[in-house]
């Protein structure tokens, strides 16, 4: 019985070692500070390329939502992700019920309840506007201005209620024959949300339009950004998570790095 007591010191010390050395990464989920985004295709990253004569979609690999990832770690070191949880063609609504392009949630109260997310992006109108204006779905998912605005609250609300900070998001412009579908009233509803909620908004849609040749920054279909727009808008939302959240995520970054050094002075000591 002795010699196997001796036998098992190495393997229990070497567990002891590892769990001294690496105790930060076997929790690092938990860790992490997490930035959830939600929205339609433009929060995915789809963008159109001409092939052959023919459009198609594409993920841009430098997407908004990419982008900021990058600028954020720069800036407040790795712990820092943002998760990219955009749906093609997705209405808020659908978001609030999880229905539809949204279906493989379950209710927005249901995600925010086990979301490990601090502060949540919200990026729709897009589709809203379209589906009002072509009346091509289900009567009760046709989302008027007015209607948007309060499915807007109640996702604000529901989010923080759980826990979570929000930010809200305009959408850019659009251009060529989509430009019929007038996106002005929702982001308009969505100006008024965000100043009855107090939440943070990201202003693109005016702002872009200010953009001289503004058009020549939309890929082909002019209806999505190129590579261009979505890193002049993904440095807006930066600047807005910086000026709302900075202090929050800079006192993270140190608390982070305290762990990790305290990790490490706890390995240098073990035997």
């Amino acid at each position: 019985m002795r010699l196997k007591n001796l036998s098992l010191r190495p393997a229990i010390s070497l567990v002891i070692l590892y769990a001294l050395i690496f105790p930060l990464q076997a929790a690092e989920t938990h860790n992490e500070f997490i930035i959830a985004a939600y929205g339609g295709s433009s929060t995915k990253g789809v963008m159109a390329v001409k092939k052959e004569g023919k459009i198609t979609s594409v993920i841009a690999k430098e997407n908004e939502i990419a982008l900021l990832n990058l600028f954020l770690r720069d800036k407040y070191g790795p712990g820092i992700r943002v998760i990219n949880y955009g749906a093609p063609s997705a209405q808020a609504l659908e978001l609030l019920t999880g229905k539809y392009h949204y279906s493989k949630n379950k209710t927005w109260r249901e995600e925010m309840k086990n979301s490990q997310a601090k502060i949540i992006l919200l990026n729709f109108a897009m589709n809203d506007a379209r589906h009002y204006h072509f009346k091509d779905i289900e009567p009760d998912y046709i989302v008027s201005p007015v209607k948007y605005s309060m499915i807007m609250s109640k996702l604000i609300n529901i989010a923080r209620e759980e826990g979570k900070a929000v930010i809200v998001q305009e959408p850019h412009p659009i251009c060529g024959r989509i430009a019929r579908v007038k996106l002005e009233p929702y982001v308009s509803s969505l100006n008024a949300v965000a100043q009855s909620e107090s939440v943070p908004l990201v202003h693109q849609f005016e702002r872009i339009k200010q953009i001289a040749n503004w058009q020549t920054l939309m890929s082909p279909d002019c209806i999505h950004p190129s590579g261009s727009l979505y890193k002049i808008k993904a440095q807006e939302t930066f600047a807005v998570i910086e000026k709302n959240f900075g202090v929050e995520l800079a006192h993270y970054q140190q608390n982070r790095q305290s762990l990790d050094s305290k990790s490490l002075l706890m390995a240098k000591k073990s035997p």
